[in-house]
């Protein structure tokens, strides 16, 4: 009898155990500390200060966007709790004020704090939409928490003797070298003489990338692998003229194509649309509209044949205004933040009617975009509508003890979950049956690729380099999870390389790593057999 009255308290301590082993391991609580950010001439500029008191502004209101930087700090659950609470209470009276609106604001993507250790360890992250969803499920404007702000507490912050501030070891991976540490097998930027900074990039990972593109002919290519969950960039390589970037030179950080936005978007702008009519319940994939003639075609297909005329109908169904919408919180026209300088990406809805559609199908030349911003976009679908934010600063070792280690951080949810899905189901017609078929095929070691990966195409001559580019902006279950892929090839004419055929060889070469097979002889003897396709 007593043994069993003592059964659950004996299971309550267990969980109680639990937990707190899991606080200490993880070394503290969450605090943060918050930064304007605000462009001036092109670029961000950041203002620091704490938040003391919130108020929700309206959705005509322009305030510049929020940086969050994470701390892990020694801080009690209470003090979180309480500077979480005022931007809850700030969000709830907004809402109750907005009658007329349905939707429900949600802040989920910062935590106030009061205060800051000054040997926290941080992470900055933007918030380019605090709050979203708005009544006819159109995305709403960006709302921002407005703190008052402690300037001479933030440099004190930044200044400290010991720790430096967030935005100083992001900016070091600019400056400084990077080298490769033989122990810990990874990429590391020195800070100081008892600092250095682990990057994300995995070199083999790296390695394999920077092979696979130096395969092909090319006068212009770009590959990236991200963690679509977390935002981490595993791998990027840049290579003009078949001379790929040394990613331990400096020209890796300042002439690196993945981060220039002077690339036309193409059809990868379809997704923006697409997203814009299922997000607003418009269309479905299964929804028909004229392809030729008297012919109709459901939107899944068209997405996977990425047909113009579809997407052109559906925008006009949607209206430019919404389209306009959705393309700013998928990130155009306005800065984007990641741990190196990337330019902003452009895309401006004409308001004529004929060009408005065919700019939304992909056919606007002024529509430019950066591979890394592609990336992202993919990424958020590939993470059910959530945004993280990218980065390479990983963790941040100081005498031999890690004082930062990066968390993900949500930016914002341009589109619903389900929304997501249906977009991602799609994706797999276009390596399946449509224009990414022949960059996933013939693989005789893996004939099912094409079944494991999706994505969506494009293909546009651009201005400025004036070459016809390719792109492959999509995912691969090669590895047993999702995980990004965007390749991006610029060539004279058609007759290249496509940017396809560069993301299937990639999707091939970790499939067959995975499961401990050579690839070198069954790549190299499925490039010959095929080589009238490049």
């Amino acid at each position: 009898m007593v043994s069993n009255y003592f059964k659950p308290l004996n299971i309550l301590c267990i969980i109680c155990y639990i937990i707190f082993m899991g606080v200490a391991f993880d070394s503290g609580m969450v605090d943060a500390l918050v930064l304007f950010v605000s462009e001036h001439g092109g670029k961000p500029v950041y203002l620091s200060g704490k938040l003391e008191t919130a108020e929700i502004t309206g959705p005509d209101a322009q305030q510049p966007p929020i940086v969050a930087i994470r701390y892990r700090t020694s801080a009690t659950v209470a003090t979180i709790a309480s500077a979480s609470d005022v931007v809850e209470s700030a969000a709830s009276a907004s809402s109750a004020d907005t009658t007329k609106s349905s939707a429900v604001v949600e802040m989920k993507t910062m935590a106030a704090a009061a205060s800051v250790d000054e040997s926290s360890s941080l992470e900055m992250a933007f918030n380019s939409a605090a709050a979203e969803v708005t009544a006819k499920n159109e995305p709403s404007a960006v709302e921002t928490v407005k703190p008052k702000l402690d300037n001479n507490k933030a440099a004190k912050n930044s200044d400290s003797d010991n720790t430096a501030s967030a935005l100083s070891y992001i900016d070091a991976i600019s400056r400084n070298k990077w080298e490769f540490a033989t122990l810990l097998d990874r990429y590391i930027v020195r800070y100081d003489d008892d600092t250095y900074i682990v990057l994300t990039i995995r070199p083999s990972l790296q390695k394999q990338l920077e092979e696979i593109i130096n395969k092909y002919s090319t006068r212009i290519a770009v590959g990236i692998i991200q963690e679509p969950s977390t935002g981490e960039i595993l791998a990027m390589v840049s290579s003009h003229r078949n001379q790929t970037l040394d990613i331990e030179s400096d020209e890796f950080k300042t002439e690196n194509w993945a981060l220039k936005p002077t690339f036309p978007v193409a059809s990868i702008y379809k997704i923006i649309t697409g997203a814009a009519g299922i997000d607003t319940g418009k269309i479905s994939a299964e929804s028909s509209f004229i392809a030729w003639g008297k012919s109709y075609m459901k939107v899944w297909k068209a997405f996977a044949r990425s047909h113009n005329g579809v997407f052109g109908r559906i925008a006009r169904k949607v209206g430019r205004d919404v389209v306009a919408k959705y393309s700013n919180a998928f990130g155009f026209n306005k800065p984007f933040f990641f741990d190196l300088p990337v330019g902003k990406s452009l895309a401006e809805l004409p308001h004529d009617q004929i060009k408005m559609g065919q700019a939304a199908a992909g056919l606007n030349r002024d529509f430019l975009v950066s591979p890394m911003h592609v990336s992202s976009i993919i990424s958020t679908v590939l993470n059910r509508g959530k945004t993280m934010k990218p980065y390479l600063v990983d963790y941040v070792v100081r005498k031999n003890k890690v004082v930062f280690r990066r968390k993900p951080f949500q930016l914002a949810q341009p589109i619903k979950a389900s929304t997501a899905k249906e977009i991602y189901k799609m994706m797999y017609g276009t390596t399946s049956n449509g224009t990414g078929k022949k960059g996933f095929g013939g693989y005789k070691s893996c004939p099912d690729l094409s079944k494991i990966c999706g994505g969506k195409t494009g293909t546009l001559t651009g201005a400025s380099p004036h070459y016809l580019f390719t792109w492959f902006g999509g995912f691969t279950k090669a590895t047993g999870r999702d995980l990004c892929v965007v390749t991006l090839v610029g060539q004279q004419n058609h007759s290249g390389t496509k940017a396809s055929s560069i993301a299937g060889q990639i999707s091939y070469e970790l499939y067959m790593k995975r499961h401990g097979k050579n690839t070198g002889t069954v790549a190299k003897a499925h490039r010959s057999g095929k080589k009238s396709r490049y």
